[in-house]
């Protein structure tokens, strides 16, 4: 019975070691590195009716691209040139008063991009016109106007990790 029991202990023991030396070679997120490891952002065009879009979004694309493991922003002369077009732009509203049906209590801000990028050195696209949409919620106060202002900041920082997913993605 003894011997059993170290048998046993021993087993699980060499087991518990074989698995946890074979998951540290784990690695989330795509299986292979990208075939490119500088990015170039080029200047955002800007096609909807949001004042200085094209300045916040940039900003946090390239903050985002300098978070991914591997992949670095430059200026000029990086191994690939992503480009960005402001398409589209929302209001939706998404909840109203009780009191009044007109009256937004809640709206969805959607801001729409068209992206493209490119192989520096070849000039063939990775993928050229996908279309990547972020959303974000806002709450009507006593100052509407000023709640959809407020919001432009997130809805940033959200196109822009839906454009980095899409740029470190498989495409």
């Amino acid at each position: 019975m003894k011997r059993l029991h170290l048998f046993l202990t021993a087993f699980c023991v060499s087991a518990f070691f074989l698995l946890a030396g074979t998951s540290c070679n784990y690695r989330i997120g795509m299986g292979t590195e990208l075939p490119f490891s500088t990015i170039e952002v080029k200047p955002i065009v800007n096609r909807t009716d949001i004042p200085q879009a094209q300045a916040m979004l940039a900003r946090e694309v390239a903050d985002a691209l300098n978070q991914s493991p591997g992949l670095k922003t430059v200026i000029e002369g990086g191994a690939a040139e992503l480009e960005v077009v402001i398409s589209g732009y929302r209001r939706g509203i998404s909840a109203t008063s009780s009191r009044d049906s007109v009256l937004a209590t809640a709206s969805t801000l959607t801001m729409t991009m068209t992206c493209s990028l490119r192989n520096v050195r070849t000039g063939k696209y990775f993928f050229k016109n996908r279309t990547v949409s972020a959303s974000t919620e806002i709450y009507a106060g006593r100052a509407p106007g000023l709640n959809e202002a407020q919001a432009y900041p997130a809805l940033a920082r959200e196109a822009a990790r839906r454009i980095r997913d899409l740029v470190v993605s498989v495409w």
